[in-house]
């Protein structure tokens, strides 16, 4: 009996001592950079259009290998101050009528043919192209991420600011990224994803911005190289860019079920 009552209290002690010392793991490596968070609070706050409503049009045509390209065109609702956004497909006519409603946190595809909304994460992949769902809405990076000051690199002939971020939340497209900020405007020029294992898996570059309004920008060509399959990558351009007021019934799924009919 005092031998069970010993084994009790030392492992109870072993807890204790254990506890601490996980916690104190835990919140160094989710301590962030100030340095990264300076930087990624400023292209945020210049991506991030909370006062605007934005609809444009875009056109992803994806390529690939011995394939003719894959052409989809896009109309997309954004409100980010309610971190909502519709997507309804208008071209092909196979898609057509098709989309998605993001309602904060909350991911859905609607399927016209059965009348489905669909629930998915940030790994969707936009229309099977190499875009994922995160390209198109606001970014919360702080809220996902830790993140980490790497250094400086020069991306064609831009210098830019390297920072790193480790995902700690599960729902996230990519488990590690490496954005490349310019130093001249603070804008990112080219994003690497890549897996758990650090398996480079895709690289989005920014090729050109366009000023919405002042000092917010929405990207206007970008190219999503896919390095897991040979030769393919997506190339997005927005067009048709407005800023009126968008209707809150735009942002439900009533609104995307009538689309279709």
């Amino acid at each position: 009996m005092k031998n069970k009552r010993k084994l009790v209290c030392i492992f109870a002690t072993a807890a204790a001592l254990l506890v601490p010392a996980v916690l104190t793991a835990q919140q160094t490596a989710q301590t962030n950079d100030p340095k990264a968070v300076e930087l990624v609070e400023r292209w945020e706050d210049k991506l991030n259009v909370e006062n605007l409503d934005i609809t444009n049009l875009f056109t992803l045509v994806q390529k690939r290998e011995n394939e003719p390209d894959r052409v989809l065109r896009i109309r997309i609702y954004r409100r980010d101050s309610q971190e909502a956004y519709t997507l309804i497909y208008l071209y092909p006519d196979s898609e057509k009528g098709k989309g998605y409603l993001r309602d904060g946190d909350d991911l859905f595809q609607y399927f016209p043919s059965t009348r489905e909304f669909v629930y998915r994460n940030r790994k969707e992949d936009i229309g099977g192209t190499d875009a994922r769902s995160d390209l198109f809405g606001k970014q919360k990076t702080l809220d996902l991420y830790t993140v980490k000051y790497i250094g400086t690199e020069k991306v064609s002939k831009w210098d830019t600011d390297v920072v790193e971020l480790k995902a700690k939340a599960l729902d996230v497209s990519f488990p590690i990224q490496k954005w490349y900020i310019r130093k001249t405007d603070g804008l990112p020029v080219k994003v690497e994803n890549f897996s758990l294992s650090k398996t480079l898996m895709r690289t989005y570059y920014y090729i050109s911005y366009e000023e919405v309004s002042d000092n917010k920008y929405l990207f206007t060509k970008l190219l999503a190289v896919n390095h897991l399959e040979k030769g393919q990558k997506t190339f997005i351009t927005i067009e048709d860019v407005k800023t009126d007021s968008i209707q809150d019934y735009v942002f439900t799924k009533a609104f995307l079920e009538e689309q279709s009919r």
